[in-house]
């Protein structure tokens, strides 16, 4: 009797815990999106190689920026000004190629070029550390502090580039943007260092208690000022890159560039199961959160003939950013 009981207490096998992880919920969706898109574009033009590598190509884009919105996010916090620094980046690369650095007829060098791009991406990691010392020393909310920089940011990119756009038709630049696999092998560059940083370094750790309770954190020991530091500048950094990349896709710098950017990040984000209210989510979510989004936007419009992809864009991101907070919100409520 005694042994009867015992076998009915004892716990059933349990999967393998790689197995139970939230990402493998993400893979299934994106699976069964490009099932019904398979089995509802008859022409299957969705599964055509120009439209997949154009695809691929926006998701290594957005890519950086959604790596960036990430560690915000599992830090605590939450970045508005990604789209306003990608403008900045953009017009304050191509004034450095194109005047500031280098004002001849001619390509500039692969040193002024790399030099431009080195003094882009440290002026991003400053607005990022401008956040933080916003949100540790002046006390100001993460919303508050980044959405003030959405709106100037993008006025100061206005003021440099005296509303007009810049053409950068350097090689040596624009193949950063231009080129699909070397923009998908920097996506995938930063996204490895960031997941590798996030989930096998004390960094990581850090970042993640940061996000659970800053106050715990602070008590334990963390130096809760410099990792907020940490992933603000991080942040920037990214958005920063984000610009170039644009810049480089387009050939063209404009202060008007990275409207709404920071919603498909912070989305993608969201999807991937970082949660808003920190210490939760992982970069490998966030990226496989991106392609869910950019499959279902891209898909619409391929099933949605009289409708371009670009035009309902905003309706499907926020759609599925509804969809998702509620969902983690049930799912969170459930474990508790």
């Amino acid at each position: 009797m005694t042994a009867a009981k015992s076998a009915e207490r004892s716990p059933s096998p349990s999967w393998p815990s790689w197995s139970r992880a939230p990402e493998w919920g993400l893979a299934i969706g994106i699976a069964a999106v490009l099932l019904v898109v398979y089995i509802l574009d008859r022409d299957h033009s969705f599964f055509q190689a120009y439209s997949l590598q154009t695809l691929l190509h926006r998701i290594a884009l957005f890519g950086v920026l959604a790596v960036g919105a990430a560690l915000v996010i599992i830090a605590g916090g939450i970045d508005l000004s990604t789209g306003a620094v990608v403008a900045l980046s953009s017009v304050v690369s191509a004034k450095l190629l194109t005047a500031w650095l280098h004002s001849g007829t001619g390509p500039p060098s692969l040193a002024i070029t790399a030099t431009a791009i080195t003094i882009t991406l440290a002026m991003g990691l400053a607005i990022g550390l401008g956040h933080a010392l916003m949100i540790s020393g002046l006390k100001l909310p993460p919303f508050i502090a980044t959405l003030a920089t959405m709106a100037g940011l993008r006025s100061l990119a206005t003021l440099v580039c005296q509303n007009k756009t810049i053409n950068v038709n350097h090689p040596a630049y624009r193949v950063l943007g231009k080129e699909p696999w070397v923009t998908l092998g920097i996506f995938a560059g930063v996204a490895t260092v960031a997941s590798v940083m996030m989930g096998c370094t004390v960094l990581g750790r850090h970042l993640f208690a940061l996000g659970g309770n800053e106050t715990a954190a602070r008590l334990s020991g963390l130096k809760t000022n410099r990792l907020k530091a940490v992933a603000y500048g991080l942040s920037g950094m990214l958005s920063a890159l984000g610009g170039i990349l644009f810049t480089g896709l387009s050939g063209q710098a404009d202060s008007r560039l990275g409207v709404t950017y920071e919603l498909t990040a912070i989305t993608a984000a969201v999807v991937g199961g970082c949660s808003l209210a920190g210490g939760v989510g992982s970069i490998r979510g966030a990226v496989l959160g991106l392609f869910l989004t950019q499959i279902v936007i891209k898909a619409t419009g391929a099933l949605v003939r009289w409708l371009d992809s670009t035009q309902i864009e905003g309706l499907v991101l926020g759609i599925v950013v509804v969809l998702a907070v509620a969902f983690n919100q049930r799912l969170r409520a459930r474990k508790r």
